[in-house]
């Protein structure tokens, strides 16, 4: 038998939050801790970015640079050649829970030519990332030159990919909204109390809990 308290603690150390405490009857408080959520944030910014193949100098990098100038001959999008199944991905490095990606088109020209374009997340490089969950699939082209794809989903690896041959895929920027996936862990801290009262009455044993994780 041992008494639980789940709820968080108001208090917050270097950016972790005590989730749970348990008080078993020999004195050993155990603590489960998480680190705390932060707003989103655009987690692809210059991170390492690649495709299938490079239009002239076009490259792959130049589709998360921080600049969302979407006319083609400022050199701010990247590009692929006309090939069959053109992909872009870029390398979070971690894994990280992703809730939107925002994504700039072509604002000059044949702005179409991203219909089809499939949004991939996930942890795997088969297939060069492209077997990994779909998030989305850009069925028609939106009013605005920048617009957002929501999703909820982990992982490591973003891509887009268009299926198809003599296709191009352009893409003047792709910011990928996130927060490091959570990381949960368990510490044992043993304590010997030295006190008449009994730990196992919630009361108390609640009062304790206060103390141990204030």
């Amino acid at each position: 038998m041992y008494c639980t308290r789940l709820e968080c603690d108001s208090s917050v150390h270097a950016g972790r939050c005590c989730t749970g405490a348990d008080i078993w009857p020999h004195g050993v408080v155990m603590r489960s801790c998480a680190a705390v959520p932060s707003a989103p944030s655009n987690v692809a910014l210059r991170k390492t970015a690649t495709q299938s193949g490079n239009y002239m100098t076009f490259y792959a990098g130049l589709a998360n640079d921080g600049n969302r100038d979407s006319y083609f001959g400022h050199r701010s999008c990247s590009s692929t050649d006309s090939s069959v199944q053109p992909w872009w991905r870029v390398d979070l490095l971690v894994v990280y829970q992703i809730s939107s990606i925002v994504i700039t088109n072509r604002g000059d020209c044949c702005p179409d030519r991203l219909i089809g374009a499939e949004v991939r997340i996930g942890n795997s490089l088969d297939n060069n990332g492209n077997n990994n969950p779909r998030c989305a699939v850009i069925s028609e082209v939106p009013a605005t030159t920048t617009f957002t794809v929501p999703c909820n989903m982990y992982g490591r690896y973003v891509s887009l990919v268009i299926p198809g041959t003599g296709k191009f895929l352009t893409l003047c920027e792709v910011e990928v909204y996130g927060v490091p996936a959570p990381v949960t862990k368990k510490k044992n801290l043993r304590i010997e109390f030295h006190s008449s009262e009994d730990l196992m009455d919630s009361t108390v044993g609640d009062s304790v809990l206060q103390e141990v994780c204030s």
